[in-house]
């Protein structure tokens, strides 16, 4: 009886064991991504198995974003980081792999070509690159699969689920992208006016044309804006677009004088596929 009592001690200590690597294996991954539309993205391929934090909340801006203590600390308990391209982490990513240098960092920009946006000086015009490539439907489902790859090698067991979701994410993108081509094709020439050139993705895709009210992150001086009045009135822009993270006053002057409309549209919100379609209807008038 004494041996059995000890045979039982023995393999109630074993259970957790044999236990711990399901453990782990349940676990979700726990990802970091730099702005919103990312862990929209991420989420529909990984669903229950990754828990995903966001850099940049929103209302702030990647342009002059830097992270609090807190969110470097959250950063040790990550096991991936996708990064995008935006600004801040042209400072912060390597910052970022030097405190944590056992975070993955894969990044999505990398995937698929860029756009480049004119941005005027008092002397000359030059071409930077936009790092807004989210904007695009068709170089997010490039994005997609990026991101199914790797949280397919993190989690082997879980491969052919992932395969489903960005199945049936891809489906989702060319619904949209139908849907966009729809709305758009009701009129012969599209013109948008933004504050922030962050649309230029979008506007090759679906043939528009984006003039930009920004220059050099700054509100335009007074002879500069006499010329995008004039240049506004030339390309006959009906649509103006704003976003809380930047002024209103100069795109409220424009649209006054030019007979626009104002809507604040936010590339960086979550629910990226209305998103997408909202911008489409603005463009086209829908929305007024």
């Amino acid at each position: 009886m004494k041996h059995i009592y000890k045979a039982c001690i023995f393999i109630f200590t074993l259970i957790p064991v044999f236990f711990l690597p399901y453990k782990v294996w349940a676990e979700p991954i726990p990802v970091f991504v730099s702005i919103v539309p990312q862990k929209y993205f991420v989420e529909r391929i990984g669903r229950e198995q990754v828990k995903v934090e966001v850099m940049v909340k929103p209302g702030e801006s990647p342009a002059t974003f830097n992270p609090n203590p807190k969110k470097m600390s959250l950063l040790s308990q990550a096991e991936l980081y996708f990064s995008i391209g935006v600004p801040f982490e042209t400072i912060w990513i390597d910052r970022i792999q030097s405190i944590h240098p056992d975070l993955k960092i894969i990044p999505l920009h990398d995937t698929t070509y860029k756009n480049t946006v004119p941005e005027h000086t008092k002397h000359h015009s030059h071409f930077i690159e936009d790092p807004h490539i989210w904007t695009s439907p068709a170089r997010v489902k490039v994005i997609a699969q990026k991101i199914k790859d790797t949280l397919a090698h993190a989690k082997p067991q879980k491969k052919k689920y992932f395969e489903a979701n960005l199945q049936a994410f891809s489906n989702d993108l060319d619904m949209l992208d139908k849907d966009i081509r729809n709305i758009l094709t009701k009129k012969n020439k599209h013109r948008f006016m933004v504050f922030h050139p962050a649309w230029s993705y979008f506007a090759k895709d679906y043939d528009l044309r984006q003039v930009a009210i920004e220059l050099e992150g700054k509100e335009p001086g007074a002879r500069s804006l006499k010329k995008i009045i004039e240049k506004a009135k030339k390309l006959e822009v009906k649509v103006i677009f704003v976003q809380k993270q930047f002024s209103l006053s100069a795109a409220e002057n424009i649209a006054k004088m030019i007979g626009a409309t104002i809507h604040e549209m936010d590339p960086l919100a979550e629910d990226y596929l209305e998103n997408m379609r909202r911008t489409a209807k603005a463009i086209s008038g829908e929305l007024q």
